[in-house]
């Protein structure tokens, strides 16, 4: 989409370049690695057009660049400087970022060893989070306050309802979301808040062999306890691993991976964990109903995976 007006960006920048290479696509972003003339490879950023992304963009980078310091393996910005694109009413920003390699590996692709990894990487990123008290991050308790309240309007709708019985045979009780706001006013009130990322799996982990090289896209970075992170994580895992049960994927990931080789014994109380991967996992079911044809869910096997977590958790029942 920017490949015609990324010359101009990088002269803006006032940065020379040999090649620029194939593009990458993020949730919000569109990344472009470019050699520069020195030979080295650098990330021009442009972001998805939405309200109040500067803001999320500086939380974000001031999250990965205090990572970054640390030892840790995240973009930082080359350049401070944010660049303001406008075209007619459409206004977009793009930045200069370092270049990091590896690749995103396939969903279905987790090891023993690269589970492990993965949770020894989270819990040496919270260990180095706990330090860190930015002032401007928002509170992952009020905007998953603001996500519950949604989701309980939606599945209390009549369409919804009968949609759901009708065309794939399940049902949920509406109310179980007020539990969920009450469990997250109460991970509020205890001891622990720092920075979380928050969307730690899947397209933003970066891996050579087994081993994490690089850690992406802080953008739903906000203040909470760990082990809310830790749950979210958990609820991808669960669904990604197919091959594994989830006692195995607990394991690996928690106790082999964020305690033993994070060094971090902070993973939380095992009941309130489970509870908040179930809320999770009944999010990214909401997700796939909200935006999808329910005819087609069938086809979409992270949907089926979901659903057969939860019918067999007791949240949602086969009508």
């Amino acid at each position: 989409m920017y490949r015609e007006i990324l010359p101009s960006v990088l002269r803006s920048y006032g940065i020379k370049y040999k090649q620029i290479m194939d593009f990458q696509t993020g949730y919000r972003n569109e990344i472009w690695p470019v050699i520069i003339s020195d030979g080295q490879i650098i990330n021009v950023t442009f972001f998805k057009c939405e309200p109040g992304i500067v803001d999320r963009i500086n939380r974000a980078d001031s999250v990965s660049g205090y990572l970054s310091t640390c030892g840790m393996k995240t973009r930082v910005r080359i350049d401070q400087r944010l660049l303001r694109l406008s075209t007619g009413k459409r206004t977009t920003y793009a930045g200069v970022y370092s270049y990091l390699p590896g690749v995103t590996i396939p969903w279905d692709d987790y090891t023993m060893e690269r589970i492990k990894n993965l949770g020894g990487t989270l819990g040496a990123m919270h260990r180095y989070l706990s330090e860190f008290n930015p002032s401007n991050l928002p509170s992952v308790y009020e905007e998953y306050h603001s996500i519950l309240t949604k989701m309980k309007a939606y599945f209390s709708r009549n369409g919804v309802a009968n949609a759901l019985n009708n065309k794939l045979g399940l049902s949920i009780d509406p109310a179980v979301f007020d539990e969920y706001v009450r469990l997250m006013s109460d991970q509020n009130l205890i001891e622990g808040q720092q920075p979380l990322h928050m969307d730690f799996v899947r397209g933003n982990v970066l891996f050579e062999s087994n081993e994490v090289v690089g850690i992406l896209d802080f953008e739903k970075t906000a203040m909470g306890h760990p082990v809310v992170d830790i749950a979210r994580t958990l609820a991808f895992l669960l669904v990604d691993c197919k091959h594994k049960t989830a006692q195995k994927v607990t394991k690996y990931f928690l106790y082999s991976g964020y305690k033993k080789r994070g060094m971090n014994n902070d993973i939380g109380d095992d009941e309130i964990r489970l509870k908040l991967v179930e809320m999770f996992l009944l999010y990214d079911f909401y997700k796939f109903l909200a935006h999808n044809p329910y005819e087609s869910l069938g086809k979409n096997e992270h949907y089926c995976r979901t659903k057969d977590i939860l019918v067999k958790l007791g949240m949602i029942s086969l009508s």
